[in-house]
C-alpha cells in the first residue's frame, strides 16, 4: 500500500523508521491532543515493532504508514487507517512534525486517504476522531468534506506524565455517496 499526493508519499512503516516514530512520540507538543503519554526510546521501539507486525495481520486491521515529503524524501509524520469490518468503516489518523504544521499537508493527506479508502479498500464510510481543541485537525477534516457527527463528553482517558484525565472527543465522517 503506497499513497501518493502532489507533495507526499505514504508507505508502510519498516524497522528502519525508528527515527520518525521516536521524534513524533517523544514530543509533548505533537502529542498535545493525543491520549497517550510521551514515549522513551524503548517504548517507541516496541511501538514500532507492533506497527510493523500489524501489517502481517489477516484481515488487515491497523495500517500505519510513514509520511514522506516527496521533494526531499524526509520523513515528516505518520498516517493511520484502522479498519472496522463490522461497520465497513476506515478510521483515519495522522501526526506531523511541528515544522510541517500550517502547510495544509494534513488536508492533502486526509483527502488522499479518503480517496484510497473508498476507491481501493472499498469501504462504505470513513471516520476520524480528534480533541475539540485541535482546531487544525477538525478543519482539515471539514476541508475534505467530512462532517461532525458527534461531540462526546469526557470520552477519552488522556495521560500526561503518568497522570490521567478525561477529555472530550469529536467524531467526523463521510459516506461514499457524500464525497466531493
Amino acid at each position: 500500500m503506497i499513497i501518493e499526493t502532489e507533495r507526499l508519499m505514504l508507505r508502510p512503516f519498516t524497522m528502519d523508521d525508528f527515527d520518525i516514530i521516536y521524534r513524533l512520540y517523544s514530543d509533548e507538543e505533537i502529542l498535545r491532543y493525543m491520549p497517550n503519554d510521551i514515549m522513551d526510546e524503548e517504548q517507541a521501539r516496541k511501538h514500532l515493532e507492533r506497527i510493523v507486525s500489524d501489517w502481517d495481520e489477516v484481515p488487515l486491521v491497523s495500517c500505519e504508514m510513514a509520511v514522506i515529503l516527496r521533494e526531499t524524501q524526509q520523513k515528516i509524520g505518520r498516517a493511520r487507517f484502522h479498519m472496522d469490518e463490522e461497520t465497513d468503516t476506515a478510521m483515519l489518523g495522522w501526526l506531523l512534525l511541528q515544522p510541517y504544521w500550517g502547510q495544509h499537508l494534513a488536508t492533502e493527506m486526509t483527502r488522499a486517504m479518503i480517496d484510497y479508502a473508498f476507491d481501493t479498500i472499498g469501504v462504505h464510510r470513513v471516520s476520524a476522531l480528534c480533541n475539540p481543541d485541535n482546531i487544525a485537525s477538525w478543519k482539515a477534516m471539514e476541508n475534505c468534506g467530512m462532517r461532525r457527527e458527534a461531540h462526546y463528553r469526557k470520552k477519552v482517558r488522556y495521560v500526561r506524565h503518568g497522570v490521567p484525565s478525561w477529555e472530550d472527543e469529536l467524531e467526523y465522517a463521510i459516506l461514499r455517496e457524500e464525497r466531493q
